[in-house]
């Protein structure tokens, strides 16, 4: 009994020494993990928060790109392209929003119809900002600052879109009567432009 009791012993020492062993190592390596994923994501948003100090809404731009900062990492075309698609979210948004706020009001022909002017530059909007995303995702290439053109030109052409869907809406227009109307409606293309604006200037920064 004693040589066996002597081998369980020993058993169990060896054991207990590799269980520790694995765990000490599994623990510290998942540590590593964690520390190299937080670092990972803590130089993401300050490229992003370094990123958007060139833009005229730097607050605007880190709130609505940093949950993009996984996909975005340290790459200014990922960054450019982050800022198109969230202008695209918050275009069909605003469009919806504003078609919502007519339903069941009665509105003058005038209102109406500055109101069906700005969904048709909304709806151009769209068009540009999509055409904006397709010629991002083929950038690279011996036409890179041909494309990059297109791309200023297209996002230049949609911040025109969203000044003449506000012409009706200005404080001092009186082309809209109902005053609720045209401050919700402003306040929606004012955050739609500032978007816009620093995705233009992301854009820029690419070059």
């Amino acid at each position: 009994m004693q040589p066996f009791t002597y081998s369980m012993l020993s058993f169990l020492a060896i054991f207990s020494l590799c269980f520790q062993f694995n765990f000490t190592n599994i623990f510290a390596t998942s540590r590593f993990q964690l520390e190299s994923k937080l670092h990972t994501n803590e130089t993401d948003t300050d490229f992003i928060k370094a990123s958007c100090e060139t833009t005229r809404y730097p607050d605007l731009c880190y709130k609505t790109l940093s949950p993009y900062a996984s996909t975005i990492e340290t790459n200014a075309m990922e960054l450019a392209n982050a800022a198109l698609t969230v202008c695209l979210k918050s275009a069909k948004s605003t469009s919806k929003a504003v078609q919502e706020l007519l339903k069941g009001r009665d509105v003058s022909m005038r209102d109406g119809q500055a109101v069906a002017d700005c969904l048709e530059n909304m709806s151009d909007y769209v068009d540009e900002i999509k055409k904006s995303m397709v010629e991002m995702k083929d950038l690279d290439g011996p036409d890179f600052k041909e494309k990059l053109g297109n791309l200023k030109t297209w996002v230049s052409a949609a911040l025109t879109d969203e000044d003449t869907c506000m012409d009706g809406f200005q404080e001092d227009s009186n082309v809209v009567k109902n005053v609720k109307i045209k401050e919700t409606i402003r306040g929606y293309i004012v955050n739609l432009a500032e978007l816009t604006s620093n995705a233009l200037a992301l854009i820029t920064n690419i070059s």
